[in-house]
Order: structure tokens, then sequence, then C-alpha cells
């Protein structure tokens, strides 16, 4: 049996995991538990408690999706939305032992994420039942606690069962993070600290923050609580201090205030971030500390102006995101968030919205510190619901509960700008239920934070213009209702709008209820009064299987292409993280680096707009291959400078000027014949830029492109192994559909395989993969050894690639 010897130290409370797998320091006495769980699929009736035998179960490590391990299948209950993913039962046990240091402390148990309906016990005691499974819950574990040096058992039962519940992939399990807390009995309650600027600009700052304490002791207690504001340096900037008596039994709330000089504020372009520390202390005893980031910055929603984030006006060029991790499924680890991120940023992405549901604590960690602001949402469905098994039987028992930790828990993140209660309600189409439901969130919302506006993301704009329902939002988000911006910015002027999800495609028939004209388009990129959009997606993903798929025009629900496609094709980038050609035009668009681009049609989509979905970019690819010499192919160039000349094997094709306010994008019809494809532009001081395309010959080498060659041997850090096809001349082989094997030895093993395919069934916790387009992917995750990394790739005859990496 594994155990954890825990250790206290009275100043800081520094917590020492130590057993044989992990060691790790962590202040706040937040301790990882993660590492050495049971794990059985099924129900298993008995298995809460402490004397069941769970020997022949596996030993895992959370975070952990039991639906992902399965293949694919089109028989299973979740359906399209879900991804014809795997549900059912999976339970869970971990064994732990305390150590001396927590005889006289408070001990509770926060799950990050757990889907769905999770049951918790602690050695047999029944602690409770979460039915939403974005939220993160604690129990209590003080009470139930063995003696010091026994043996403990922390048992909980998933059940996704009953579906569909959702209309995207869920996943199931425990598929975020694990903690155990350990606290004085005077303490700093769970989610306890709010911060916030009431003003700054760059000569001064003025921060709020208050404390909630509770005395679990058997007497009263005084304290100090010191309050300290600490720049990148380590220097303390400001502090803030405050005596108070804690009664027996008291939750107290403690407000204070810190004025800095010179503040260095948190922006989009520089996200610069400080460090909060609460420390309460008992005399020349600290029986609690809080610590976090910190950012300094105001921002604002106007009617006219749109965002401004520190008086400075910002367009919002942001895109929704779902949780799932791609191969990963839901069990996602910290650095994919980051991963994503950067490749967003890449792209001049600088906002997300979270879609349909709160996210991962560490993915608005990396929001804060890599400067993307945030709408945080927490619902998809109210009391009418969507699904026969969602969320909205559990609306009315758990919503207050719900919203509750939802705040709590992310208030303090700089990136968060606006707090979105719901996604494309039902409610749409119900009045009363609509104005009585938007006030009881409200009301909900504003008891843990005021200072941010609360949001919705309206389909049916023109219904809840109908109700007044719009008139008790802050801000009104707008999902693919372009076409109703400009009447509505001139009958509603006290109104802020933004594109909550709008379309990918600028061109679209003018009969689409979505969006008429480019005009209307053009008016969501140039307006000011438009805050910005949120494209639907970034990243494609699991379920809702065959949303994006090109050919079946605006009107995709007559023509949905369901199995065998598992997943949605909608974003920029697919689920491995390469970027498509939707992504380049993004690119250019929303940044002023010159740059052109050339994408290819490999259907008609490219030059018939009738046909594009308004979900997705046309059917292009960056390739220069084709089977039939003479045939004309559309040829995209994607730029931002106002002359371009495209060329075949050196032969002028002529130039193009290219203004935004004209059309969206370059566009040539090319008679084929191989060789090299270059577009050339030209900026207005006359800088040349290029972009190339060459013919392929057939498959010769595999090339590996690890993103990371050092990672941390921790048990889940990850490095994305990229594969490429290339020709004999090092090209890439653009439509190479190679399956590769792969083997990893070493200190790190394969946690999955992908391809961006959303019609593949390779299992995606298998060891080979197809290539598509040319290329797939493997994901390599360490474990708790430190050493060399070995990845290897075969196909066939070609030569066997391989790749090192290191952990360290």
């Amino acid at each position: 049996m594994i155990r954890i010897q825990l250790v206290l130290s009275l100043l800081f409370l520094f917590i020492v995991l130590g057993s044989c797998k992990k060691e790790q320091v962590i202040d706040n006495a937040k301790i990882p538990f993660d590492f050495d769980w049971r794990f059985a699929l099924d129900d298993h009736p008995g298995a809460e408690q402490p004397g069941f035998d769970d020997s022949d179960w596996r030993l895992l490590d959370v975070p952990h999706d039991f639906s992902i391990e399965h293949p694919f299948d089109s028989t299973y209950a979740t359906g399209p939305g879900g991804g014809y993913a795997y549900s059912g039962i999976g339970w869970y046990r971990k064994a732990f032992r305390t150590s001396p240091g927590f005889s006289d402390k408070k001990v509770w148990i926060l799950f990050d994420g757990v889907y769905r309906n999770s049951e918790v016990w602690i050695n047999g005691q029944y602690l409770g039942v979460r039915p939403y499974g974005y939220s993160s819950f604690y129990y209590d574990l003080t009470p139930h606690l063995n003696p010091v040096g026994e043996e403990n058992i922390l048992a909980v039962k998933v059940n996704t069962s009953d579906q569909p519940n959702s209309r995207w992939y869920t996943g199931s399990g425990i598929y975020r993070h694990v903690w155990l807390l350990a606290k004085n009995k005077l303490h700093i309650d769970q989610w306890g600290v709010f911060a916030r600027t009431v003003d700054a600009d760059e000569n001064e700052a003025s921060i709020d923050v208050s404390i909630e304490l509770t005395n679990e002791n058997d007497v009263g207690q005084s304290c100090t609580v010191i309050t300290r504001l600490i720049d990148v340096k380590g220097l303390e900037i400001g502090k803030a201090e405050s005596e108070t008596r804690a009664e027996v039994g008291q939750q107290l709330k403690l407000d204070q205030n810190i004025r800095i000089d010179r503040p260095q504020l948190w922006s989009v372009e520089q996200p610069n971030l400080y460090r909060l520390q609460v420390e309460v202390w008992s005399g020349n005893t600290m029986v609690d500390s809080y610590a976090t980031s910190f950012g300094v910055r105001t921002f604002n929603f106007d009617p006219n102006k749109g965002f401004t984030l520190n008086g400075k006006h910002v367009k919002l060029k942001g895109v929704n995101n779902h949780h799932d991790g791609g191969p990963l499924g839901s069990a996602v680890l910290d650095y994919t968030h980051k991963r994503q991120l950067e490749i967003l940023k890449g792209m001049g992405c600088n906002a997300i919205r979270m879609s349909h549901n709160p996210p991962s604590p560490e993915l608005l960690a990396y929001a804060d510190s890599l400067g993307f602001v945030v709408i945080n949402e927490i619902f998809d469905e109210w009391m009418d619901g969507k699904t026969p098994a969602g969320y909205a039987s559990n609306f009315e028992e758990w919503y207050e509960r719900d919203i509750e930790n939802w705040i709590k828990r992310d208030r303090n993140h700089p990136s968060i700008i606006a707090w979105s209660i719901g996604n494309e309600l039902k409610e749409q189409y119900n009045k009363d239920n609509a104005l009585r439901i938007i006030n009881m969130l409200t009301e909900a919302s504003h008891k843990y934070d005021t200072t941010r506006p609360l949001t919705l993301a309206c389909n049916e704009i023109l219904n809840f213009n109908a109700f007044g329902a719009l008139e008790l939002l802050d801000i009104v988000g707008y999902n693919y209702q372009e076409a109703h911006y400009k009447a509505d910015h001139k009958k509603y002027p006290n109104r802020v709008i933004y594109g909550s999800e709008t379309v990918m495609y600028p061109y679209h028939d003018h009969n689409a209820w979505q969006m008429r004209s480019y005009q209307q388009w053009l008016d969501g990129q140039l307006e000011d009064y438009v805050a910005g959009e949120f494209l639907w997606t970034g990243f494609d993903y699991l379920g809702e299987a065959g949303i994006g798929h090109v050919g079946t025009g605006f009107e995709f629900w007559k023509t949905w292409p369901e199995w065998p496609w598992r997943g949605a094709d909608c974003g920029v980038i697919d689920m491995c993280g390469f970027p498509k050609p939707g992504y380049w035009f993004r690119k250019a668009l929303w940044n002023d680096e010159p740059m052109v681009y050339i994408a290819v049609q490999t259907d008609e989509s490219a030059r018939n707009r009738e046909i594009s979905s308004f979900w997705n970019w046309p059917k292009v690819e960056t390739h220069w291959n084709h089977s039939k010499l003479g045939d004309t192919l559309a040829v995209h160039v994607y730029t931002n400078v106002p002359d371009v000349e495209l060329r075949l094997n050196g032969k002028s094709l002529g130039s193009r000027k290219w203004d935004l306010k004209e059309e969206a994008f370059l566009f040539w019809e090319v008679p084929y014949e191989p060789g090299t494809l270059e577009a050339v532009g030209r900026t207005k001081d006359g800088k040349a830029v290029s972009f190339e395309i060459i013919t392929a010959g057939e498959p010769a080498k595999l090339v590996l492109s690890p993103d990371r060659k050092v990672i941390k041997a921790n048990g889940q850090d990850l490095s994305y192994v990229g594969v490429q096809v290339l020709d004999a001349n090092d090209v890439p082989v653009p439509f190479a559909d190679n399956l590769i094997e792969f083997e990893v030895t070493g200190a790190a093993k394969l946690a999955a395989v992908g391809n961006g395919d959303q019609k593949s069934h390779t299992p995606l916790k298998g060891e080979k993969m197809e290539a598509y387009l040319g290329k797939c992917l493997a994901i390599v995750q360490s474990t708790d050894k430190k050493g060399e990394i070995t990845i290897t790739a075969r196909s066939g005859a070609l030569p066997v690639a391989t790749a090192t990496l290191k952990a360290e």
C-alpha cells in the first residue's frame, strides 16, 4: 500500500509529500493528491467501505478520463452530441495515512472537477454528491479521519450512465486535479480571499482585499491579518494590516485596502503579475497563509466604444473553446492548456470564452500569465433542458452552490472580464422563466462579485429583445447574429454588444439567417460599438459530431453528417494543435506583421460560397498536388499587405490589390502544373514578404518534431511530438495517410496519439495512428523518473525515425 507522510512546519505550513513515487513542496497547506489511486469500471457494491478488497483494481493517477480509453462506437448512448463515447460507472479508491502534524488540524479534500454525479466517502462515511460535472468542490474530512498513523480510505463513485447529458463530449471520471487541504483551526476559508483593483493608472493604484476567516478552536482567538503585495523581484511594495478577534465558531470578514505607487499594469500585451500574500498571525506564529498571483488593471465596456483595458481600446479577438484536450479527452494536464493558449496567441487571439462551463484553474492561471481576457461561463441549460439527462433536473436545487463555487474560486484572476450565466438557453422561448431565472442568477452571482458584468450568449436575439430580458444584463452576447448588430445598436443605444459566437467564414448566401452580407461581418471587425468576437471555435473538439462539415451550407441541420464523425471540425486549429487554413486568415486579419499565405482547393467549397458551412472554412489546404494537368484550381491568398503577385514556376500570374473593406482575401483560378506556386506581397513601403508551396513526390521519410525537448520528471508533464511525412526532397506530402507506429522508451510513456481527422476511429490511447493530411501526433508524458526519453516512429518500408527528449 502506498503511504503518504505529511509533515507541517509551524511557520509557513509547508507540506512535504514523501512517498516512494513523488516529492513536492507546496505552501498554503495544499497537497497534491493526484497519485496512486485504484480504479475499476462498473458498479462495485461495498466499494465505499474501508475493508473492500481493491487489490485487483488498476493503479493509476488522476486526472483520468475513462471514456477516452474506449473506442468510439455508433451504438453508445452518448450519441452524436457526446461524440459516440463510452459512458458508465467508475470507482476510485485511495489509501493514505496522516503524520503527527495533522493531529490538531482541519483537513479537507478538494476536487477541481469530476464528471459526473460524483459521490464521495471517507472511511465508509458518506460525504455527499455533486451532480454538476464542472464545479470544483470540497468536503471536510476531519471528523472521519482515523488516528494518526492509521490507514484512511477515500472512495469516489462516478456515474455518467444517464445519457445523453450534454451537447458535447464530456469525458468521465476524476478528470481534473485533486488536493488535500490542511489548516489550523483558525484559518482563511477556502476561496475566502477576494482582491480587486478599485482604480489604477500609471501613477498609483488602489486595491481592496476581503478576507473571510473561521475559528474552529474551543476558545476565542485574537489575531493579526497582514496582506502583502509582492513584485516579481520579491520586494514588498504594499501592505495592509488588521487586528481582530475571532470568537468560538465565528466566521468573520475583514476588509483592507492597499495603495501602491507606479504599478505595473496587467494587459494583454504586458500581463504583469504581482503576488498577493495574506498571512494570519497569532502572536509570533503564522497560523495560516494564502498566496495568489494578482494583476492590477481596470476595464470597461461601453455601448459605443466597446472594450477598454486600462483606458486603452482593445478589440476582442477571441475564440470559444470546449474543455477537452483532443487526444487526451477531458483529462487535460497543465501543459496542454499552456500549449493551446500559446498557439492561439500566435494567431493574434487575445480573448477566450469558456464554452460552456467553468474551466480548470490552471487554464485561467495561464490566461493571466500569457495575456488573455476571459469570459467565464457556467451553464448551457437552465430549467428547460436541452438533453434528457442534463443539468436541468438539478438546476433549482444546485444552481446557488454551483455559482458560489464558480465565482469564489475564479474571482481573483485578472484575466476574467465577465461572468456568463448561460448559453443559448431554451428559456429564449419562455418569457416568464427567462426573466425569473436571470434575476435568480443575478442575485446569486452578485453575492460574490459585483465588479464584473454579467452576460448571456443568445442565438435568438429577437425573442429576448421582445421579452425585455436583455435589459437585465450588463453586456449582451450575440451567437451568430451579426445580421442584427447594426439595427440593435440603433434601437438599444445603451446596450453593449459583442459576438459571443461568430461565423468562421466572411461570405455567406444572402438568405442565411446568421449573417447575410460581407458588410455585416466587416462591421463586427471594424466598428467599435461591437466589442469584439469569439469565433466558434479555436480548437476542434470531441462531440457535436459533424458540426463544421463543409458542404452542408447554412441550413446545416438538413444534412447533419453525424457518424462516422465523432467530433466537430469547426476550429481554426485541429484537435492535435495543427493550424488549419482559417488560422492563417485570422493571423493576417488580427496582426500587423506583414504576411502572405497560400491555400488551394480540395473541393468546390473553395469557390462556391453557397455550400460553405458558416461553422467552418472552405475546404482548402496548403498544397500544390493534383492528379490532372491543366485542371483549374481555386487558390486563396491570405494577406494583410496591399499588393500581392502570384507566380507559378517563376512565371507571373498577375498582381492584385488587397483592401479589407472590399474583400477578405485574394482569389485566383490557376491551371495546374506541378512545381512551385509562390505568393509575393509588398507593404506600402516596399518591403517584400513571400510564401511558397511545392509539388510533393511519394512519401520517403518521417520527421519527428517535439515541441519540448526537456520536460519535468513529475509524472504529469508533456511533450507534443508532431510527425510529418516528407518526400525525398524534404517536401511535406500533403495527403499522405501512412499508418505510423510509435514506441516510447526511457523516462516517459506514450500518453495518446492523434491525427486531427474527426472521422478516424483509431484509438486515441493506442500506439499507432494513420497520418492525416500528411501529419499525425504522439503525446509523451513524463514519469517520476529522470533521464533520457526516446520516441520511435515506424511506417512500413520508410526509414525509422527517432527523437530524443530528457526528463529532469
